[in-house]
């Protein structure tokens, strides 16, 4: 039988500005959330447990508590998000022991693509590769035009849209950098600040002003609710998902875009992402992320005819739904 259980309250992340405040409220949230989970599995005694949002962070300081529930018959299940990746929290050799204990309670794993984990040394779960479905967002009624009104958009510009977090991966100063050999278009920018080592909206918009391109650069540095989403992507003509090197994951913007289907421009580290693009046709990738590069990608005018309706088919949540009881079941 099963059971349909409501979401679980947690406590809210602190915006304290201090990185020391921030770093202990981390802590202090992430242990919180674990305990709530482990009260809900203590309440309902779930046959299975699966995480959506899988992190090692800390794993030392939580995961006795699932290794315990897994010794009683509880299976666990994860989706991990980036299985390739360089970031490392704390010194090495305390990395790899959160890696392993994070691993050590874990039955089976998902990710976008069958890869070898890196686990810190704990023997590798069974891994079954699952679709990342599109997001659905509420579209209201406004046209292209009064959105660019609003935005302070021309409304014969081309509009290139980097949505989501600001962050040093999403290779910002190059595209801004590609703008003084592109004089037609407008770079259109949304989303929300990441803090600490990541550059700020500030720099990019420093680097515009320098480059004589700033009045083709607009910005919404701060978190789009969801009944806005599309007017961002309303307004624009072609979608950036310029990610460098080290990305070797699935696009969740990729995924938002399916309800607006923009062509895109594409980089990344390899993995599913650029794939997907590829075998779907869904816009042009580039090897490297130069400014030369991009200008010439953005003056291509032959775009391969898009398979959205194909990518909508093999991406369903509903797959994704199916392979994950399925592997359950299979592991029993």
């Amino acid at each position: 039988t099963s059971q349909c259980l409501e979401p679980l309250p947690l406590p809210s992340a602190s915006q304290n500005r201090s990185k020391l405040s921030r770093a202990w409220t981390w802590f202090h949230w992430t242990l919180a959330a674990q305990r709530a989970l482990n009260r809900a599995i203590r309440y309902h005694r779930p046959d299975v447990v699966l995480l959506p949002a899988w992190s090692e962070y800390f794993a030392p300081f939580w995961t006795w508590r699932l290794q315990r529930w897994r010794k009683q018959g509880v299976r666990f299940g994860a989706v991990i998000h980036d299985p390739i990746r360089n970031a490392q929290f704390g010194m090495r050799w305390w990395h790899r022991f959160s890696l392993r204990k994070a691993y050590s309670f874990l039955d089976v794993v998902f990710t976008h693509e069958s890869i070898a984990l890196d686990t810190g040394g704990c023997p590798q779960p069974r891994l079954v590769e699952i679709p990342h479905g599109p997001y659905a967002t509420p579209e209201g009624a406004e046209s292209c035009e009064t959105i660019r009104k609003t935005l302070g958009i021309p409304l014969d510009a081309k509009v290139l849209l980097s949505f989501g977090h600001i962050r040093d991966g999403k290779c910002l100063d190059v595209v801004i950098r590609a703008l003084v050999n592109c004089p037609d278009m407008h770079l259109l920018v949304a989303g929300r600040e990441l803090r600490g080592s990541q550059r700020s909206a500030a720099y990019y918009q420093g680097l515009a002003q320098e480059l004589g391109v700033a009045d083709r650069c607009h910005w919404r540095a701060e978190y789009i609710e969801a009944d806005q989403i599309y007017r961002y992507f309303k307004a624009s003509n072609l979608l950036l998902l310029l990610y460098s090197n080290d990305f070797h994951s699935m696009s969740g913007v990729l995924n938002v875009n399916v309800q607006f289907r923009l062509p895109v421009l594409a980089s990344a580290g390899g993995g599913p992402f650029l794939r997907t693009v590829k075998e779907y046709r869904l816009g042009q990738s580039i090897d490297a992320v130069t400014p030369d590069a991009i200008a010439k990608a953005l003056v291509m005018q032959d775009l391969p005819i898009p398979r959205w309706d194909d990518y909508v088919r093999d991406h369903s949540w509903e797959t994704n739904a199916r392979r994950i009881i399925q592997a359950f079941h299979d592991g029993r």
